[in-house]
C-alpha cells in the first residue's frame, strides 16, 4: 500500500547526493595529500566539507519543515529491488541534521584529541584518520537519507569498515579484538535486517512520485528478523554485548560518533520498517517491545551505576538511551514516534558532549577513572558546565531538547496506556517511572562524582582548560549550546516529524 506524501518537491540540483559526496571527497583528498599538508589543514578540510554539506542540507530542510517530501533528482529504479533515491522528510529531518552538525563539530574536536592520541601511539597518520572519519560519517548521512532498504544497507556497510579500522588502529586496550567484535556483531545485525527485507519482499520506504510504502508485508518471521537485526545495531538489552567494548575502547572522537549517532540510526530505520513496511502487524509487537524498551532503559541504567571507567559508563548509558527510542516505537502513536525522533537528536548532542568531556579529562588529567576525579568544577568550569547540560539533555530536563523528547514520549505513552487492562497499566506505569527516574539518578550521581566534592587529582603540568585543550572545550560547549537552542526552536523539528508520524506511521491498537 502507498500513502501519498502531502506534497513532493523534487530538487533541480542533487543537493542531497552532494551533501553525502563532499565529505567523502574530502576524505580522499586527505589521504592523497597525507604528509604534504599539516594536521590543521586536514582538520580544516574535514570541517569545511561538513560545513558545505550542512549548507546544502539547509534548503531541503526548510522545504521538509513545511511538510513536503524533498527528493533528489538523481534516482533510479532497480528491477526487483525498488527505487534508489535520497529523500528528506519530517521524520529524517532531526536525524540528518544531527548527523551533519555533530560530524562537523567532532571533526574539529578530533584535531587536539588525536594529537594527544598520536603522541601516545608514537606516530601521526592524519590523512588515513580523516579518510576513515569522513567515510564513516558520510555513510551515516547517506543511510538516513536513503529511500530504500538495500540502499540503506549499502550505506551502513560504508560506515562499518572505516569505523572498525578507527577502533583497531587508534583505539585503547585490546583494540584489535574489540574492533573485530564490533565488526562481526554489527555486520551480523545488518545481514539479519537485509534477510528480513528479502522475506518481506519489499525494500522501498518511499517511492519518488508515488508515496510512502506502508503495510507491504504481514510476515511475522520477516518482522522478527528485522527487529533483531536493527536491535543489534541499536544495542537493545540482550543484543548489546558488543557496545561497551567498542564505545569504551574507540578513540574518543569516534566514541562521540558511535554512541550518539550510529546506534540511533538503527532505531530510525525501525520507524521506517516497523510501523512502515509492517504497519498491519506492528501492533502485535507493541507490548513485548514496550517491556523490552523499559527493561533496556533499566538494565543499562543499573550498569551505569556500577562502572568506574567514564567511557564504559557512558557506553552503558547509551544502551539505556536506546531504550527510549524503542519505547516510542512500541507505543507507535504519533506523539511517541515524534518523541523517538526528537530523542535521537537530544541523545546525539548530549552524548557527544559527554564523550567529548571524557576525552577532555583524558587529555587534561591523564585518566578516565572516576576514582581519580572529583572537584573538577573548580578547575574545569567550562567542561563542567557543558557536561551538566549534556546530562540534562539525556535526562530530559529543561532548558534542553531532552525535555521535549521525553514529554512527547510520556504523552504518547499516556494515550496508549489508557487502552490497557488495569494490571498491564500498573506494570507499564511502574516500569516507565522507574526507567526514567533511573536516568536522572545515574546522570547526576556521575556528575557529582566527577565535578563536585573534594578534588582527587590535579591537571597535568602546563595544561589548562582554555590553553592546550581550548578546541576540545569550545567544541563540547558548542554542542551543549545547540542542545539548549533546540529547546527553544523545538517546533522546527517536532512539527514536521509529528506530521509524518501521524499521516504515515501511527499505529492504533
Amino acid at each position: 500500500m502507498l500513502v501519498a506524501a502531502q506534497s513532493t518537491w523534487q530538487l533541480h540540483l542533487p543537493l542531497l547526493w552532494l551533501s553525502v559526496a563532499i565529505p567523502m571527497v574530502s576524505g580522499l583528498l586527505s589521504i592523497l595529500l597525507n604528509y604534504r599538508i599539516r594536521d590543521k589543514l586536514h582538520a580544516m578540510l574535514a570541517a569545511v566539507s561538513w560545513l558545505l554539506s550542512l549548507t546544502l542540507l539547509t534548503y531541503p530542510a526548510l522545504i521538509a519543515r513545511d511538510g513536503r517530501v524533498v527528493v533528489d533528482p538523481f534516482w533510479a529504479k532497480m528491477p526487483g529491488i525498488g527505487s534508489f533515491a535520497l529523500f528528506l522528510d519530517g521524520a529524517s529531518l532531526p536525524v540528518a541534521l544531527s548527523v551533519a552538525v555533530v560530524s562537523l563539530i567532532i571533526s574539529v574536536y578530533s584535531l587536539p584529541y588525536m594529537r594527544h592520541r598520536f603522541h601516545e601511539l608514537g606516530g601521526e597518520q592524519w590523512g588515513l584518520y580523516y579518510l576513515l572519519y569522513q567515510l564513516f560519517t558520510a555513510g551515516m548521512l547517506g543511510a538516513v537519507l536513503s529511500s530504500n532498504g538495500i540502499l540503506f544497507y549499502l550505506f551502513l556497510e560504508v560506515t562499518l569498515l572505516p569505523s572498525a579500522l578507527l577502533i583497531i588502529l587508534y583505539g585503547y586496550g585490546e583494540r584489535l579484538r574489540v574492533g573485530l567484535i564490533y565488526l562481526i556483531w554489527t555486520h551480523a545485525g545488518a545481514i539479519l535486517f537485509l534477510l528480513g527485507l528479502f522475506l518481506a519482499k519489499s525494500f522501498d520506504f518511499y517511492v519518488p512520485g508515488q508515496g510512502y510504502v506502508v503495510d507491504a508485508s504481514r510476515s511475522l518471521l520477516a518482522l522478527v528478523l528485522v527487529i533483531i537485526g536493527l536491535g543489534i545495531k541499536s544495542a537493545f538489552a540482550g543484543l548489546h554485548f558488543w557496545l561497551p567494548y567498542a564505545h569504551a575502547e574507540a578513540p574518543t572522537p569516534i566514541s562521540a560518533l558511535l554512541s550518539p549517532l550510529l546506534i540511533g540510526i538503527g532505531g530510525y530505520a525501525l520507524v521506517r520498517v516497523g510501523p512502515g513496511l509492517f504497519h498491519g502487524v506492528w501492533h502485535h509487537a507493541s507490548w513485548p517491545l514496550f517491556l523490552w524498551a523499559t527493561l533496556t532503559m533499566i538494565y543499562g541504567g543499573l550498569l551505569v551505576l556500577v562502572q568506574r571507567d567514564v567511557k564504559r559508563l557512558l557506553a552503558y548509558s547509551s544502551v539505556s538511551q536506546m531504550g527510549y527510542m524503542l519505547f516510542g516505537l512500541a507505543v507507535s502513536n504519533h506523539e511517541a514516534l515524534t518523541g523517538s525522533l526528537l530523542h535521537y537528536a537530544a541523545h546525539a548532542y548530549g552524548k557527544a558532549v559527554l564523550f567529548g568531556a571524557a576525552g577532555a579529562l583524558i587529555v587534561l588529567l591523564g585518566t578516565r577513572s572516576l576514582d581519580d576525579m572529583g572537584g573538577l568544577a573548580r578547575s574545569l568550569s567550562y567542561t563542567a558546565g557543558a557536561s551538566l547540560l549534556g546530562f540534562m539533555l539525556i535526562s530530559g530536563l529543561p532548558p534542553t531538547l531532552g525535555l521535549w523528547s521525553e514529554l512527547y514520549l510520556v504523552f504518547g505513552y499516556a494515550k496508549w496506556a489508557v487502552g490497557l487492562g488495569s494490571m498491564k497499566f500498573a506494570l507499564s506505569a511502574l516500569l516507565t517511572i522507574t526507567a526514567m527516574t533511573l536516568t536522572v539518578i545515574y546522570s547526576f550521581q556521575t556528575y557529582r562524582v566527577m565535578f563536585l566534592g573534594a578534588p582527587r587529582n590535579t591537571l597535568r603540568e602546563g595544561i589548562d582548560e582554555l590553553g592546550e585543550a581550548k578546541a576540545i572545550t569550545l567544541s563540547i560547549t558548542l554542542l551543549a549550546v545547540i542542545g539548549v537552542l533546540l529547546f527553544i526552536l523545538v517546533a522546527f523539528l517536532a512539527e514536521p516529524a509529528s506530521r509524518v508520524a501521524s499521516r504515515v506511521y501511527e499505529v492504533a491498537g
